[in-house]
């Protein structure tokens, strides 16, 4: 399911109306704590129907917020996003479009409409499978690798189709997100990420977690 979301933003939310909607120029911030947080870089490849198509994706993380910004590898911006416990908030600066709302809305699979996608993915970025309370609530928890510098999970969907690996290794004291793989039953779909880079337990710019929405952006409506 984290795969699913992460390869339908990156592809553009493409199963979704879009709508002129907004007037005046707004902005999804987050309300961060107190705090220091934890960067990442990821270097993502989505294999479609044969097409392969490739980016990087920026995550910060501090309290219960997300923020994410990817980009093709000739530099151009693609994506700029907010997640958080309730919602997420995507800009796309080259359609300038933005979606806001429930991540559940724009996953194609009706079974995961009582997923709580948000608060997921923010407990999988800070702890491994097996210590994320809903975890199990939703998937089947395979631990495929479990040694002191490296462990890694299958997770299957109890209610939809599909599951992800998940990788972490042991570093800066605790066990972090390295890689994220996801191949579908078909095999017309596949997904990678792969950690380049990933700065624990430092000072975060706020500004990372303001994403500035222009006045002219349409905005996605799932379908219903």
């Amino acid at each position: 399911m984290l795969v699913l979301m992460l390869a339908l933003i990156v592809s553009g939310c493409t199963l979704a109306n879009r709508r002129q909607a907004i007037t005046e120029e707004t902005r999804a911030q987050a309300a961060l704590p107190e705090g220091r947080g934890d960067a990442y870089l990821f270097d993502i490849t989505i294999v479609r129907q044969g097409k392969k198509n490739s980016a990087r994706l920026d995550v910060y993380q501090q309290g219960d917020s997300i923020s994410f910004f990817a980009r093709g590898y000739l530099g151009k911006g693609v994506m700029k996003g907010l997640l958080e416990k309730e919602s997420l908030t995507v800009y796309f600066p080259t359609e300038n479009e933005f979606y806001s709302g429930r991540l559940s809305a724009i996953v194609t699979d009706r079974c995961a409409d009582s997923v709580r996608f948000e608060e997921l993915i923010l407990a999988l970025f800070r702890k491994i499978p097996s210590l994320v309370e809903a975890a199990p609530e939703y998937f089947y928890l395979t631990a495929t690798k479990e040694t002191p510098q490296e462990v890694a999970y299958r997770l299957e969907s109890k209610s939809c189709q599909g599951g992800i690996g998940l990788k972490y290794d042991f570093t800066g004291g605790r066990f972090a997100l390295s890689e994220i793989s996801y191949l579908s039953d078909k095999g017309d779909f596949r997904f990678e990420a792969r950690r380049r880079n990933v700065r624990l337990n430092i000072k975060l710019p706020a500004d990372k977690f303001v994403i500035p929405i222009p006045s002219t952006a349409a905005r996605i409506y799932p379908r219903q």
